[in-house]
């Protein structure tokens, strides 16, 4: 199952560039970084039961679970028939998650310094170490028994498996566009990294001396979700869901995400490939997220109530569809509203602007005609490479038209386009009629130079020198005239 909510702010001028960093900076710390985590934890593994290094921390930690209370039955994990890994491998495991027994370890309560192996096993325990501080997610991951700030930061951006990657980023996908975008990048990027380093603060409260390293950005999103909730939880948010074989849109309160992300936390408990899952610390991202989200509602006020809001132009399809019904009907009355519609929210729509053409074409005595067809022949000398419809379709509002009625900005900016494309015979009618009509229109020498230049470039050297004379003789006070007279010296 799949929801996705939408919201219409999301657009090429307003992208979420917060959202897609973030996202970005994890699959390449992920993919990059990463990418030999395994390798080299495998290494590590290997120097701890190769080295002999297992053979002498292994009987030690037997030993303890014997001195203390551990309230489990732990006969099954004494007295090894031999030292390979398969038979001392869970009590290696065990041994890595037991935080008091590790940290006795390290602080040389277990061995001590006046033991006889003292030294062989510091050796080996030291380059074991190295080899763990290799592994990125080992390095950067949060370590509470030993706590470092920057770790606080960099354990956000780490992973521990793919679907571990792919589940967090899908939700900060869903969430953080509408946050960054609702709520201001400032107060985004702020929610984010103040929920993931609450998430870290109450995991360390609960587990002051683990040495196993958290890392993953689900505190943070935990966080995300929390301000979400308490922000928009009540609002009807836009969604498009799929089944598979079905998919649709529907209006649901935007806190229906926060029960699918937990059901993503439970799938990543049991599929997800990635089984240290520090709930602790997702519940102090929540915690501190929703509290930072109540704050902002109740002082800042940096919430857009309107980020799901339909953006209009989501309307243009179904109003074209309707507009092309009416058409093929050959109700041409019902049709044109519709396409007037679609042009008040977006004015240069070509599909509308074309179909409104060539309906207004039925009558071309009608104001709206020649409306149309400016409206149109604009659009189409303002695109590049549409030269070829704007000649079609120059040639047919002629044809059409029994007194064509075009302004002369709009059929110099038309002339422009016929001059740089090579349609020099249609150019050259333009500006023949400015020079019987509007002799005096301004535009008029620096289209005819531009006219003379086609002709000369082409290899019309007559044609090209008679436009020239026309501006010697018709504007010779023009910067364009002086231009002329150098060329006609050339030529």
């Amino acid at each position: 199952m799949l929801i996705i909510p939408l919201t219409g702010k999301i657009s090429k001028r307003n992208p979420p560039i917060i959202t897609i960093a973030i996202i970005l900076i994890n699959c390449f710390v992920f993919f990059v970084l990463q990418a030999g985590d395994t390798e080299q934890y495998g290494h590590a593994i290997e120097f701890y039961f190769d080295s002999g290094l297992a053979k002498i921390e292994i009987p030690r930690y037997l030993d303890y679970l014997d001195t203390v209370e551990t309230g489990e039955q732990i006969s099954d994990l004494k007295k090894p028939k031999d030292f390979n890994r398969d038979s001392i491998g869970p009590i290696y495991i065990k041994m890595q998650g037991d935080d008091v027994f590790i940290k006795k370890l390290q602080n040389n309560e277990i061995i001590t310094p006046n033991e006889q192996i003292y030294n062989e096993w510091k050796k080996l325990r030291t380059n074991y170490q190295d080899l763990l501080s290799s592994v990125v997610s080992v390095r950067y991951g949060f370590r509470p028994a030993h706590k470092n700030f920057a770790t606080s930061i960099t354990y956000m951006f780490l992973h521990g498996s793919f679907m571990h990657l792919l589940g967090n980023m899908v939700f900060l996908w869903l969430v953080g566009c509408v946050l960054e975008l609702g709520c201001g990048r400032v107060f985004y990027v702020s929610l984010y990294l103040f929920s993931g380093i609450c998430s870290v603060a109450l995991f360390s409260l609960a587990y002051m001396n683990s040495a196993v390293p958290l890392i993953g950005a689900s505190g943070a999103i935990s966080g995300l979700m929390g301000a979400f909730t308490v922000m928009y939880g009540r609002t009807k948010i836009k969604v498009f869901y799929s089944l598979g074989f079905y998919f649709n849109y529907a209006k649901v309160y935007a806190i229906i995400l926060l029960p699918i992300w937990i059901g993503n936390e439970v799938f990543q408990l049991f599929f997800g490939g990635y089984t240290q899952i520090a709930y602790v610390a997702h519940l102090g991202g929540l915690i501190s997220g929703a509290a930072l989200g109540f704050l902002n509602l109740k002082f800042f006020q940096r919430v857009d109530e309107k980020i799901f809001e339909e953006d209009p132009k989501e309307k243009i399809p179904a109003l074209l569809e309707e507009a092309l019904e009416r058409i093929a009907k050959l109700d041409m009355d019902r049709a044109r509203p519709l396409l007037e519609q679609v042009l008040e929210l977006d004015p240069n729509n070509p599909d509308a602007l074309k179909h409104l053409f060539n309906i207004d074409r039925l009558n071309p005595q009608s104001e709206r005609f020649h409306e149309s067809a400016s409206r149109l022949l604009k659009h189409l000398s303002s695109v590049n490479n549409a030269h070829e419809e704007l000649y079609e379709t120059y040639q047919e509002y002629f044809r059409v038209s029994q007194r064509p009625r075009l302004n002369r900005d709009l059929l110099f900016r038309i002339a422009s386009v016929f001059c740089k494309n090579g349609y020099l015979k249609e150019t050259e009618e333009i500006f023949a009629a400015f020079l019987n009509k509007s002799p005096s229109f301004q535009k008029n020498p620096t289209g005819i130079l531009n006219l003379a230049r086609a002709y000369l470039e082409k290899g019309a050297s007559g044609k090209g020198a008679k436009c020239l004379r026309i501006i010697c003789k018709k504007y010779p006070e023009s910067a364009e005239s002086q231009i002329a007279r150098r060329l006609l010296k050339g030529h």
